[in-house]
């Protein structure tokens, strides 16, 4: 195995920026390790990246403003939302985390968006393929959250992919 040293690398148009397609480590796990932004402590560059995310609208047509790793939305009611993913989670121990906006029927309500998972394994709402959400908003006048499609839904997932 050759090794090569460099102080400082430049293009021939003398720019210092390298062109590639693909990094792969060479470590357990192939993991590549980037120095954090404290500049003291590293982190690993495939941990630290989301893994999924979605900007969409709850409605009968279920609108995709943008997305990544998102296969498909299907609606399963009022504020009920399944996101599938392109590729799959290693295990159920990734983190969903939403973000609800506004929703044309009540502005002066707090609107909620939240992953479904009861915690048991049996649990089909949360899985390595998909994670269902709920949408909607507390009056404030009981605990139950009334659910509605909301027009701005924000989906953001980290974990390990399969």
């Amino acid at each position: 195995m050759s090794t090569i040293k460099v102080d400082t690398y430049l293009t021939r148009g003398g720019a210092s920026e390298i062109a590639i397609d693909k990094l792969k480590g060479v470590t357990a796990a192939a993991t590549i390790n980037v120095v954090a932004e404290g500049g003291t402590n590293t982190t690993s560059l495939q941990q630290g990246l989301l893994k999924s995310w979605c900007n969409f609208e709850q409605s009968s047509s279920h609108t995709t403003r943008d997305s990544f790793n998102i296969s498909g939305l299907t609606d399963d009611g009022a504020g009920l939302t399944d996101l599938s993913y392109t590729s799959n989670f290693n295990n159920t121990g990734y983190v969903a985390g939403c973000h609800g906006g506004r929703q044309a029927v009540d502005s002066a309500s707090a609107y909620f968006l939240f992953p479904l998972n009861d915690g048991s394994p049996a649990n089909s709402d949360y899985t390595t393929s998909r994670t269902a959400t709920t949408g909607g908003y507390s009056s404030g006048t009981s605990s139950v959250l009334d659910q509605y499609d909301l027009y701005l839904a924000l989906v953001s997932v980290a974990g390990d992919l399969a």
